[in-house]
């Protein structure tokens, strides 16, 4: 059943993506930038993770509806 391997694939990368961004909030709260109460070391995770949700929604964007790859030739040109 290729539907439910693909489903939980994507579950576990998003279980290891979110596990990880919460791994990096935990480290940086216990770092001396946590300690020290700086919002700029707490929220780079988090800025991090957002600016990867935006590229990649820009980048679908981009790859279906203003170049979309028509032939399979055009297919790494697109990418």
């Amino acid at each position: 059943d290729n539907v439910g391997d693909i489903a939980g694939m994507g579950a576990d990368l998003f279980g290891s993506f979110a596990e990880s961004t919460c791994a990096a909030l935990v480290v940086s709260s216990v770092s001396s930038m946590g300690e020290a109460r700086e919002f700029v070391g707490l929220t780079f995770p988090l800025v991090l993770s957002a600016t990867g949700i935006v590229v990649c929604a820009a980048t679908t964007l981009i790859a279906t509806d203003l170049r979309p790859a028509r032939l399979v030739s055009e297919i790494e040109h697109t990418l």
